[in-house]
């Protein structure tokens, strides 16, 4: 018995992981007959990005993808400075840039379903917005922290997606963890999460 324990004792540790996001074809997506060009376009760098890329991780602090991976809104900061526009670093600060260009859309606390009228103006390449996710210690002045992008719906069976740098989400019934695509849904009312907004970052489609 004293053997047997101590030879389970010196197995060795197996690492678990999840999964990459996923990475589907802009092809894949119900995008709107109206969408500007440079929507078009970014959300075409962005999933090229991520299947090229293949960051496997979530890298608090990180928006060079030389690193191994990004953190939320470093794959936001990276991918919008890849067309040209120069985006503020954190979560937080990019909800303030959205919000003091006119663009930023706030959704209700209690608004529990994406089919509500709130929703009627969301369009592929806004950025969406969280809070709760952690405790921030940085003082910001809100409560926003977490960002990613929306990508609109996959054609084969209308799900919501969205693009950016996560650790645990899930994507088609898996969690998930890095750079790529994500199911888009909101937080449960008992979650310490709350989804905040949604707008289009200053200068794309401008």
């Amino acid at each position: 018995m004293h053997f047997l324990v101590a030879w389970v004792a010196f197995l060795p540790l197996i690492a678990f992981s999840h999964p990459l996001p996923g990475t589907p074809s802009v092809e894949e997506l119900e995008l709107p007959s109206d969408l500007g060009k440079s929507q078009r376009e970014f959300i075409q760098l962005a999933l090229e990005s991520a299947a090229k890329l293949k960051l496997d991780k979530y890298l608090y602090g990180s928006a060079d993808p030389s690193r191994g991976g990004f953190d939320c809104s470093g794959s936001v900061f990276y991918l919008l400075k890849k067309i040209g526009i120069d985006p503020p670093r954190s979560s937080a600060a990019q909800f303030d840039w959205v919000k003091k260009a006119g663009n930023l859309i706030e959704v209700p606390p209690d608004t529990t379903k994406l089919d509500a009228p709130i929703f009627t103006k969301l369009k592929p390449g806004d950025l969406l917005f969280w809070s709760g996710t952690y405790t921030p210690t940085d003082g910001r002045t809100n409560k926003i922290t977490h960002v990613q992008i929306y990508l609109g719906k996959e054609k084969k069976d209308s799900l919501p997606v969205m693009i950016g740098s996560s650790d645990g989400r899930s994507y088609r019934g898996s969690q998930r963890t890095g750079f790529g695509v994500y199911n888009f849904k909101l937080p449960r009312p008992t979650s310490k999460s709350r989804f905040v907004g949604y707008g289009t970052p200053p200068g794309l489609g401008e």
